[in-house]
């Protein structure tokens, strides 16, 4: 998945020259009875084609695509016509052509683009959920509690994240503080005795005290508990509450109350969710308890090798916690001191420190992949606005990633703003499992009906409720385009960038295709 620097991109495109007369008998000969297409009217199919994709019209995309490459085209643009429509292909389920028409491309020339979207390829067709080996950390910056000898925050307890901004909670003042970007953006004051704050799905907050649950603006939604955690929201819209002998589920959307009774009382010290299962820190056997969502059954305990107050687990259920020496993760060990409590939104990790009043910030990266799509581009007179995707395996949203997001035109890093927004996610229903996982990913389609697999892996809810009113996360990067527009077709990619991984995905633009944003918005 490593992005083409800018020397071997220049080093392929002069490959392409021998590349042109290799594969003129590939794309010419097949069309020397009908009228060829000149360069172009083939920009022209490709713009086309472009528009359509943006619009979520992948089989007329598809279309398009093939027929810019059907006549002449633009020697130094060969490599990105061929990938469009491969692109293209497997967006449309043809994906061992796609596969076969790729190889038959980067015999010749090396193409790292084509590497990338075939990496995808083999990842969603082989997926590996297996325990992380390899974790990378990586410091991002920290948010200090004393600005210029004000105390904003004192000895916090909770850190809740969603989109581009994360809230601290300072339990013993009684406020929660607001942050994007390690700035601080707003304090408020709450007048109960909250003791963890976590947002759902669609970014609404909650407020937890010792026997209740409070919105965002302290109304009570769930009373008579008796020393609730909370663990987390499942797509439905379920809040998880391990609350001493029961789990509870309060569903954010019907304000439907369901429990289920624990073996035994369990003190919990922490809990956390994955997509299947629970997991309790039990105060009483220094253990994490684990159970199945499914039916709330017992699966397994892990024992500690040592005494510890908190905890989080990975998408993939790797256990994350703070050692006497450092903080593990698995059994990897890193030398981060001082850690008093510690908060987990994949894969952004919030240390917090009450001796320095202050909260360091990291990157925490398993070996699992990133999925990068580019879902569109949008124009105004003076920017690009590209519409980007950055999810899990599963498809769930990866939040928090604005400090690792950038933005490259023709692999030159363009300097860009980056923030969060909210989209309507889009649906499709099945009657029966069809097709691989990859189209509907690339597309970006959640998948809804009988097909449990596709439903797990492409970030759907099951129950229509939360199907109505959920939202998407969405990645919005704002950058001035290219003036005097270039002839040709313009290359972009979104990288999200670690410090040994580089997960991405490549689209393009043309003049033609800001001309059409612009008559349209007129």
């Amino acid at each position: 998945m490593k992005y083409a620097t800018f020397k071997s991109s220049m080093k392929a495109k002069s490959n392409l020259v021998i590349l042109f007369f290799a594969l003129f008998y590939l794309i010419l000969l097949p069309t020397k009875s009908l009228a060829v297409i000149d360069e172009e009217t083939a920009r022209n199919y490709f713009s086309q084609s472009l528009i359509q994709m943006y619009q979520g019209n992948f089989q007329k995309a598809y279309e398009l695509s093939k027929q810019a490459l059907s006549g002449r085209v633009y020697v130094n643009e060969i490599a990105n016509f061929w990938f469009l429509r491969g692109r293209l292909a497997i967006a449309n389920g043809l994906i061992d052509k796609a596969i076969e028409e790729f190889g038959t491309f980067t015999q010749l020339v090396k193409n790292d683009d084509i590497d990338n979207i075939l990496e995808k390829v083999r990842y969603f067709r082989n997926i590996n959920l297996s325990p992380s080996k390899n974790f990378e950390l990586k410091y991002i910056g920290n948010a200090s509690g004393i600005i210029k000898g004000i105390e904003y925050f004192q000895t916090p307890v909770s850190v809740a994240v969603y989109g581009d901004s994360y809230c601290v909670l300072d339990s013993k003042n009684r406020r929660i503080v607001y942050f994007k970007n390690n700035r601080m953006t707003n304090i408020k004051k709450v007048s109960h005795n909250i003791k963890q704050i976590i947002f759902d799905r669609n970014g609404s907050l909650y407020l937890v005290s010792e026997n209740a649950i409070y919105n965002d603006s302290e109304y009570e939604l769930l009373k008579g508990l008796r020393s609730p955690i909370v663990a987390g929201f499942d797509r439905n819209g379920n809040m998880y509450i391990v609350d001493f002998d029961r789990i509870v589920l309060f569903n954010v959307y019907s304000n439907n109350i369901t429990e289920h009774k624990l073996q035994k009382v369990t003190p919990a010290l922490d809990a956390e969710i994955t997509i299947d299962k629970l997991y309790i820190l039990n105060g009483l056997t220094q253990e994490i308890d684990i159970y199945d969502l499914k039916n709330f059954s017992k699966i397994q305990s892990i024992k500690l090798s040592e005494k510890i107050w908190n905890f989080e687990v990975t998408p993939y259920g790797d256990i994350i916690y703070p050692g006497k020496d450092g903080l593990i993760a698995n059994d990897q060990k890193f030398d981060i001191k001082g850690i008093d409590l510690i908060e987990y939104s994949y894969p952004n990790l919030f240390v917090m420190k009450w001796k320095n009043k202050q909260i360091e910030h990291y990157v925490l990266k398993d070996d699992k992949p990133l999925f990068v799509n580019i879902e569109r581009l949008e124009f105004d007179d003076n920017f690009v606005y590209a519409y980007i995707s950055v999810e899990d395996l599963f498809g769930d949203e990866v939040h928090y990633i604005q400090h690792s997001l950038s933005i490259f035109e023709h692999d030159v890093y363009a300097p860009s703003d980056v923030y969060s927004s909210q989209i309507t996610p889009k649906y499709i229903t099945l009657k029966e499992c069809k097709g691989e996982l990859t189209i509907y990913r690339l597309q970006s389609l959640r998948v809804l009906g009988n097909c449990p697999i596709l439903t797990k892996f492409t970030g759907a809810p099951t129950y229509q409720k939360a199907i109505e009113n959920s939202k998407k996360l969405i990645w919005i990067a704002q950058w001035n385009y290219l003036r005097p527009i270039p002839p040709g077709v313009i290359k972009v990619s979104a990288r999200v960038n670690f410090k040994n991984n580089v997960y991405y995905d490549t689209v393009f633009y043309t003049s033609t295709l800001i001309k059409s944003e612009e008559l349209r918005k007129k």
